[in-house]
This record gives structure tokens, sequence and C-alpha cells, in this order.
């Protein structure tokens, strides 16, 4: 029995040098495993949640004042808007293609006032979400930072801005490449209708796809935790953000679609998968941070934070001392229960 206990414990030690081995052979491997271990240590699921949660309030009012800017430039070209207007309600999920049909025609319709209520409602929780996203990404780089309370809420909402800004133009570049452009650029050379042609297509999509996403996370990797970061320093991140969120729209399309087929999934199919893309995306945000801050050539970009001395414990008990009775007052004491027996006594007797 001894034998096998000590065989046991062999292979394990064999294990653990084996793994601390690799760790120092590979890198990458090293740098892997900091990386799961940063983002668990420093509550990445919780910081992930706050975000989803706060993201999903400040997509409504979003939504709002696009299709109220639409309103706007496109009140003389009701065919382009409809158009427009039929594209975004076929690509929603199944079930919510008619609430964004009467949200769309809302915000149309009253496109001034909606637009109001839309900027201001985006300003509050885009602020909200913001701020939660740079409180999350700069964890991941070993802690917190204190920040003007005035101050701070100005800037969030300058980034929010920024942020939205660099999206769009992050989709108009998708679109470009989504677009019927490389079809175009193939029938010009004659090469269309080559078999190898629409696997080009596809190709180029992609890669234009990820670039445009790469762009996007690096400015989100380097900008939003609150510390100073060159650019160069976080690419590998954005490029690795940008190709875990193409395999998690690919996958996450495959199983939406397998969990929509359900009679759960047609009754809160919509939510699900909103709720679903918006943690994942989250977490891979998180996790693409927790990497940056793990990588030897940021070591010195790291959060520094000052432990808190806790205030000295003043320990002062309080003692409540009995004085001894003086003599006088025990025999006096002494003297009444003695009476008190013999009167006792008397009225037994009688």
């Amino acid at each position: 029995m001894s034998s096998v206990v000590d065989s046991a414990k062999g292979a394990v030690e064999r294990g653990k040098t084996g793994f601390a081995d690799a760790r120092e052979r590979w890198t990458w491997l090293d740098h892997l495993i900091n990386t799961f271990q940063r983002y668990n240590d420093r509550r990445g699921n919780l910081y992930a949640a706050s975000i989803s949660f706060n993201g999903i309030l400040a997509l409504v009012p979003i939504v709002m004042v696009v299709f109220a800017i639409a309103g706007f430039v496109l009140a003389s070209q009701p065919d382009l808007l409809r158009d427009l207007q039929d594209a975004v309600v076929e690509n929603m999920p199944e079930g919510m293609g008619d609430q964004i049909n009467d949200l769309i025609n809302s915000a149309v319709d009253q496109r001034a006032a909606v637009g109001v209520v839309g900027l201001l409602g985006a300003a509050f929780t885009g602020i909200g979400w913001i701020s939660g996203v740079r409180a999350g990404m700069t964890e991941m780089w070993g802690g917190r930072v204190n920040r003007n309370p005035v101050m701070s809420k100005v800037w969030d909402l300058i980034t929010f801005a920024l942020l939205g800004i660099a999206f769009a133009v992050t989709m108009a570049i998708t679109a470009l490449g989504n677009s019927g452009l490389t079809t175009e650029v193939l029938s010009w050379v004659g090469l269309d209708d080559a078999s190898w042609a629409p696997t080009v297509v596809r190709a180029v999509s992609i890669a234009v796809s990820v670039l445009a996403s790469t762009l996007l996370f690096t400015f989100v990797m380097s900008r939003l935790p609150l510390v100073q970061l060159p650019f160069r320093n976080t690419l590998k991140g954005g490029l690795l953000t940008a190709i875990a969120f193409e395999i998690v729209k690919t996958v996450g399309g495959i199983y939406l679609e397998s969990v929509l087929s359900g009679p759960a999934g047609v009754t809160f199919g919509p939510i699900i998968g909103l709720l679903v893309f918006a943690y994942l995306a989250s977490r891979i945000v998180l996790y693409a941070a927790a990497w940056c801050a793990t990588d030897p050539i940021n070591e010195a970009y790291q959060v520094e934070t000052e432990d808190e001395i806790p205030p000295p414990v003043l320990v002062s008990p309080n003692y409540e001392v009995h004085p001894a009775p003086r003599p006088s007052t025990l025999v006096a004491v002494a003297g009444i229960g003695a009476a008190a027996s013999a009167f006792v006594g008397w009225l037994l007797r009688r």
C-alpha cells in the first residue's frame, strides 16, 4: 500500500515539475496561464456581468438616436429610409422584428422628441457603461485609480462619443468588405466565374472585418484603461480580440439557431441571444485586457495601489470594581437578620 502511495506522490511531483518546465520553455503558455489567473483574481466574471447589464441598458437610447438622425437626414427620401428600416428588421432575431419596426417608426415620426430623449438617455446610460468598462479593464492592470468625481463623468462621456464614432467607422469598413466590391473587382479582371471566386470573396470580407475590429479593439485596449499605454503595446491584444469576436459570431450564430428552435427560445430567444452575446463580448474584452496586462512588455505600466493601513484599534476595557463592605456594615446586617429570625419564631409559637 505504501508503495502505491509513494508512486502516486512521485507522479504528482513529476507532473508539477514538468508543468513548471513547460512554462519556462514556452513563454506563450506562461503568458496564457497568467492571463487566466489575473482574470480570476481580479473578479473578471463579476465585471463582465455588470458591463453586460449596463451595455444592454445603453442600447435602446442609442438605437433611438440613430434613427432620429436617419429620420432627419432621409426625411426627403422615404424610399431609402424604408430600405434601411427593412434591412435592419430582417437582420433582427426572430420575434424581435415587430418591436424594432415599431421603435423605428416612432423614432422617425417623432424624430425631434425621440432624438432629444435618446441623447439624454444615451448620455446617462453611456457614462455608466463606460465607467464600468474602465473600472473592469483597469482592475485587470492591478487595481483602482482615484478619479475626480466631476471630470471623470465628462471624460467618460467624451470617450463614449469617440467610441461610438470609432464603432461606426468600423461598421462602415466591415460593410464595405461585405459588399459586392470584391465581386465587382473580380468581374473587371474576368475571374468572377472561377470556382474559387466565392472563397476569395469570403476570405476578403473576413480579413476586412478582422482588420476593422483590430483597429477598434486596439483603441479600446490602449485608451479605456486608466493606464498610459502606447498603441503598439496593445496591437497584439487587439488582433486576438478581433479574431475571438469573429469566432464568437460564427459559433454563436450556430448556437443561437439551435437554442431558438426550442419552446423557450421562441418566447425568450431575442433576450437570451442579446444577453449571451453581451456577456461573451464583455468577457472577451476583459480577457484581452488581462492578456495585455500580463504581457512582459507592459510590466512598467502596472497600476500600483497603496495598501490602506487600517486605523489603530484602541482597546480600553472598563473594569467595575465592587469594594469590600466595612465590618460595621456586616455587624449591622447580622443583627437585623437575628432580630428578624427571633420575631418569626415568636410568631410561630403564638
